[in-house]
């Protein structure tokens, strides 16, 4: 099997430092019964009656809420709203509160009390309090298993979550053993084949990869989609979310070559079940075209799948908005990459006009068009010399952080350092990437604009004796 060795280059981070969460790993289990009304018994026939009058005063006393389980009702429903509404930090004392107030309801241990250890977890996890949150999940899971037993069900979730901690937190090899964990029980509880354990195995992947442990992350992508075949069938459409995402691996490890054939793989299972047309052809198409982008091939068979890809999309009987515009995008892409006499911004301007009729079209816009971090559509890297592995021993991590302008043709302008730690280490090698990459140009009230005040921060890794 080739080694997977994708180039060694510097992390890019965003200005305001927030830790991205790479994998979007966030579980959430709220406990979401609401308080209701208790339920009126049916009338009991005229003969039957109570065995005796102590007992019916015992049955009806023990229906009445306590005054404990009507706190914890309250607090639950207003957690509900802030966790749905994202506001963790003011949910956090509620997620406290609960968690004390199940206790005194239902004692220790219990599938109460774990369960809202559970959600605390969450909300700690959610704001980045990984120490505190691996606590919780900690606590939760001991519960779990007291209570339920080693290989219950219920630990999976929360060991997913805490091997996310651990991941976002940079210590991959914890964050590989608990989520080895998680699929261990998952594959004990469910079966060797479940699909279910799939979602694990790219946490496994992806923490693999950080370890540069490449061919081990390539392996376990493979594992998925094996699986996943074993469950849908090769030939598929079911089996189409699957074939993307090992083509996306491939294509992220830089074996693009490999990542196309499983792209092209697709729109044959596509074209045999559904026909020349489909509108399924429209994402490997997609994913075709923009492989040529990331690779810094001009080919033309890259815009040629874009373009393929725009012309099914206009032939639906009722077009898509959504998809229409994000062609347009990746075309309007394509020519900011590569076009030497300036692009002209046409495909950009329709994308934003269509987006107009789209449900949630204002913040793709913004997401697309007036991102202040700009998007790449051609990245240049800085020279890897003098740059180690951050897990080398004596690894000290450096930064450059670079304000500079975007044009309306997507060219950065005014490149300068604002900091660097050591000064002047990598400082113009950065310089140059920005200046000899392309960014994507701002749309303003439907308009091409001009962008300024850009930062990138690039931290990377060095021997202070050199």
């Amino acid at each position: 099997m080739a080694r997977f060795r994708p180039q060694l280059i510097p992390i890019e981070r965003p200005p305001c430092g927030r830790l991205a969460l790479v994998l979007g790993l966030s579980f959430l289990w709220l406990t979401t019964a609401a308080a209701q009304e208790p339920e009126t018994p049916a009338a009991l026939p005229e003969e039957a009656a109570p065995a005796d009058e102590a007992t019916a005063v015992e049955d009806a006393q023990a229906e009445i809420p306590s005054e404990t389980h009507l706190a914890r009702l309250e607090t639950q429903i207003l957690f509900l709203d802030l966790i749905e509404e994202r506001r963790f930090e003011e949910a956090l004392p509620y997620a406290e509160t609960m968690a004390e107030l199940t206790e005194a309801e239902f004692g220790s241990p219990s599938i109460e009390l774990a369960t809202a250890l559970s959600n605390l977890a969450f909300v700690q996890r959610s704001l980045t309090q990984f120490d505190e949150s691996n606590e919780a999940f900690l606590d939760a899971i001991e519960m779990y298993r007291e209570v339920e037993g080693p290989f219950t069900s219920s630990t999976i979730a929360p060991l997913v979550s805490m091997g996310a901690n651990y991941y976002d937190a940079g210590d991959y090899l914890q964050a590989l053993s608990i989520f080895e964990e998680a699929r261990t029980v998952n594959r004990r509880v469910f079966g060797l084949l479940n699909p279910d354990q799939v979602d694990i195995v790219y946490h496994i992947s992806a923490a693999l990869a950080n370890m540069r442990q490449y061919e081990e992350a390539h392996f376990q992508q493979q594992d998925a989609l094996r699986l996943m075949e074993r469950v849908h069938g090769s030939d598929s459409l079911e089996i189409l979310p699957y074939i993307y995402r090992y083509a996306d691996w491939l294509v992220s490890a830089f074996q693009f070559d490999t990542g196309r054939n499983r792209y092209l793989r697709a729109m044959d299972i596509i074209r045999e079940l559904e026909g020349p047309n489909s509108p399924r052809l429209v994402t490997p198409l997609r994913e075709i075209g923009n492989s040529f982008r990331v690779q810094k091939l001009a080919e033309g068979r890259g815009i040629g799948a874009l373009k393929e890809a725009l012309e099914i999309a206009e032939m639906q009987p009722e077009p898509d908005a959504l998809e229409l515009a994000r062609i347009l995008r990746d075309i309007g892409d394509w020519y900011t990459a590569f076009s030497r006499v300036g692009p002209s911004g046409e495909e950009y301007l329709r994308a934003w006009e269509l987006l107009g009729s789209v449900e949630n079209g204002d913040t793709l816009r913004t997401e697309w068009f007036d991102d202040r971090d700009g998007d790449y559509v051609l990245r240049e890297y800085p020279s890897s010399r003098g740059v180690i592995d951050a897990n080398e021993p004596d690894a000290v991590e450096g930064f450059v952080r670079i304000v500079f302008d975007v044009d309306i043709d997507g060219k950065p302008l005014n490149v300068h350092v604002l900091e660097s730690d050591p000064p002047g280490f990598k400082d113009s090698s950065m310089q140059r990437a920005i200046s000899r990459s392309r960014f994507r140009p701002r749309v303003v009230d439907g308009e091409l604009a001009y962008a300024s005040g850009l930062v990138r921060n690039f931290t990377f890794h060095y021997r202070s004796d050199e």
